[in-house]
């Protein structure tokens, strides 16, 4: 596993050198495009189901705006573990379409609401993923040709099996409330964020809980202190209480959560910015496996392309920096529009 992980980041941070150098040679002229933070959530389907939060820093900043947000996010994942009383396996694809609207309710503060459709199926980026590995010479972590094209959803612990799938499976998944305020502090903008996921999808299928939780966190967005070099900075961090899912899955889950979040933009030019950004939790489950067991930390980089102020098309790619916490790769797009 360690050596998987070293690859990855190897494979990562080259990915990303390329894209500055790439994006280097375009003509820069500096502008007052927003950076916005990525919506990175962790889809392990088994973890993507309690509420953690993705915190903005941004609001929307003008009242009686609205903002309608449409993401696509695809997660493939594999991986195996046998612990002590515990045996999971987690191989499959996660579809992950997500419709957000947000209204500012003054010029420092918004309300959103956020309706995913969620499936599991057995996808169709395994080959893809695994001729990727074995062209440049990558670990494959234990995928096999056999394994690909498979959906293999299995958790069993202390005699118990609370998740067994092995077919297509999908519905609506939890709704989440958003409560978001601008405050000032230093010249930097401090965004409060208070976030209800609801218990509207359905444990069985893994698109939702079936429990209510609740967040609040805090991220500080910086345009200040690296303003010469035209990058916007962010960091946040929030607290999460997690509502007893339905079923055995509550025996080991835990009651509260830690997530952080870190990165950067840097416009290219009046149009493009590219953007990074690293976010972490803590588990989410009592147990001795790496998938459900151990904190989780991930590296997002993609950019915004804004056709004009009001319209934006975000592209992005997820990296698990800590293997098997999280999917091997998950891919975003996401289209944004503003209305008066």
């Amino acid at each position: 596993m360690i050596i998987h992980t070293i690859n990855r980041r190897v494979h990562i941070k080259t990915a990303f050198i390329l894209l500055i150098i790439c994006a280097s040679l375009l003509p820069f002229t500096a502008q007052s495009v927003e950076s916005h933070a990525f919506n990175t959530l962790n889809l392990n389907p088994m973890v993507q189901i309690f509420g953690l939060p993705s915190l903005a820093n941004q609001v929307l900043g003008a009242q009686g705006l609205f903002e309608v947000e449409i993401e696509q996010q695809t997660a493939n994942y594999y991986s195996q573990s046998i612990s002590n009383d515990e045996v999971i396996t987690l191989d499959g694809e996660t579809w992950k379409t997500r419709l957000n609207i947000a209204y500012a309710l003054t010029d420092h503060s918004e309300i959103s609401i956020s309706v995913p459709y969620i499936r599991h199926s057995s996808g169709y980026m395994d080959d893809l993923i695994y001729n990727w590995h074995d062209t440049f010479g990558m670990p494959q972590n234990n995928r096999t040709k056999s394994t690909n094209n498979n959906i293999d959803l299995y958790y069993s612990v202390n005699g118990k099996t609370p998740v067994d799938l092995n077919s297509t499976v999908s519905g609506i998944g939890d709704i989440r409330l958003t409560y978001a305020h601008q405050l000032n502090a230093f010249n930097r903008d401090l965004i409060l964020q208070t976030v209800i996921k609801l218990p509207t999808g359905d444990v069985a299928t893994l698109t939702g809980s079936g429990g209510t939780d609740l967040s609040i966190g805090l991220m500080i967005n910086d345009a200040i202190s690296f303003e010469r070099q035209n990058i916007n900075t962010w960091a946040g961090a929030a607290v999460t209480y997690l509502g007893k899912a339905d079923g055995d899955l509550s025996d080991n889950q835990k009651d509260l959560a830690w997530s952080a979040s870190a990165g950067l933009g840097w416009p290219i030019n009046s149009a493009l910015i590219l953007k990074t950004q690293f976010d972490g939790h803590s588990a989410v489950y009592n147990s001795n496996t790496t998938e459900l067991g151990d904190p989780a930390l991930m590296l997002t980089f993609g950019g915004d392309y804004y056709f004009t102020p009001l319209y934006r098309l975000e592209l992005s790619a997820v990296e698990d920096i800590i293997a098997e916490t999280s999917p091997d790769i998950v891919f975003s797009v996401k289209f944004s529009a503003k209305f008066e």
